[in-house]
């Protein structure tokens, strides 16, 4: 009697141990997904960041030179500005990383310095560029670069170059620097979690037409 309860104290012991087991293998798991989830949407944030970024080279490549992109752009407001990659949110993941980190980090701020050089080139078009040139007549007919520095304001003339300049420059290097940290990262995702899947960055985002000013 004694014996046969104690088996079946045994078998119940052990069919709870299995039961917690697979509670925790369960729960192990959904931790797992829960990282894989947000480090896949940390790569996705990079991806839209170059989409962003795509946008406005496109924007760039409609016209053939800086002097077309300076005097002849538009300014179009139609970019995705507000997605970024929560660095407090992947540290908590890859905390064997922390360059990466700091690296993804120096992005996001390059990324937000891309997008407010564009906006301080349309602010110059429109509030500076666009009512000078219409004072003049130059709005509706072509004009050259020699015709825009003799009837436009220095300030307004060199300002239309600038904003285009350093428009272009952080562009180029935003590009650059997104395409290594989304790369660096993927990487590092998948070796903390080398049996999940990540996303992969389109080939197409890298092979935007090229001119001579925007490179």
């Amino acid at each position: 009697m004694i014996i046969s309860l104690l088996c079946g104290a045994f078998a119940a012991f052990r069919f709870n141990a299995k039961l917690e087991d697979k509670k925790l293998s369960r729960e192990n798991e959904i931790l797992v997904d829960e990282k894989v989830a947000i480090l896949n949407k940390a790569l996705l944030n990079i991806a839209l960041q170059l989409n962003v970024i795509g946008n406005i080279k496109r924007l760039l490549n409609r016209y053939n030179n800086i002097d077309e992109q300076a005097f002849k752009m538009p300014a179009e407001k139609n970019f995705n500005e507000k997605v970024f990659v929560d660095i407090n949110e992947i540290a908590l993941i890859l905390i064997n990383d922390p360059m990466l980190l700091m690296e993804i980090s120096v992005e996001q701020d390059g990324f937000i310095q891309t997008i407010e050089s564009l906006k301080v080139r349309h602010e110059h078009y429109i509030n500076e560029l666009q009512p000078n040139m219409n004072k003049q007549g130059l709005l509706d007919r072509k004009s050259n670069t020699d015709e825009y520095e003799e009837l436009l304001p220095y300030h307004v003339f060199k300002g239309a170059y600038d904003s285009v300049k350093v428009l272009i420059h952080n562009v180029q290097e935003s590009e650059k620097g997104l395409e290594g940290k989304f790369d660096k990262l993927r990487v590092s995702c998948k070796k903390y979690f080398p049996q999940h899947q990540f996303m992969e960055l389109e080939k197409h985002n890298k092979n935007f037409k090229r001119n001579k000013a925007v490179g």
